[in-house]
């Protein structure tokens, strides 16, 4: 899994979309400058495990991943499940582009992992997604891409 986990890391810090949606709260947030080192991001807006540690009490964004629900298939394989999960604050729902912030996180997910084929064998398949409740202030999203590998 670890090497898994860097993959995904790797990934979802490459997209300057993505880490802007994450990194600047303003609606607004696509016109402002590159993030020079994404990987700053890790462990603060990108959690490479399935919880955020703590939400902050001002409005932030997060995103999540974890591997789930491994089973083996036939003898030789084994498959599971990517899940993302997005945490948006109500406050930075909107944007100015028209697209709500969480939509737009799960396009960037969407684009990058879709039929990718860096993780396991073959090509990552989306799953599935639905909205989950985080609290009062912040709503959520989870996307799952379903994965093959050898046993």
């Amino acid at each position: 899994m670890g090497e898994n986990r860097l993959v995904v890391l790797q990934q979802l810090t490459s997209s300057q979309e993505l880490c802007k949606a994450l990194h600047y709260d303003d609606g607004n947030y696509l016109d402002k400058p590159d993030i020079e080192d994404t990987s700053e991001l890790i462990s603060n807006k990108i959690f490479p495990y399935g919880h955020v540690p703590k939400l902050a009490d001002t409005a932030s964004s997060y995103l999540t991943f974890s591997f789930k629900d491994y089973r083996p298939v036939k003898n030789s394989f084994k498959s599971g499940l990517l899940h993302f999960q997005i945490i948006v604050h109500k406050d930075l729902i909107s944007t100015d582009y028209e697209m709500l912030r969480y939509d737009h996180i799960l396009v960037c997910i969407d684009e990058l992992f879709n039929e990718n084929r860096e993780l396991g064998i073959g090509k990552l398949e989306f799953y599935r997604m639905d909205e989950m409740f985080v609290n009062e202030k912040y709503v959520g999203f989870y996307l799952q891409y379903k994965l093959w590998d050898f046993k």
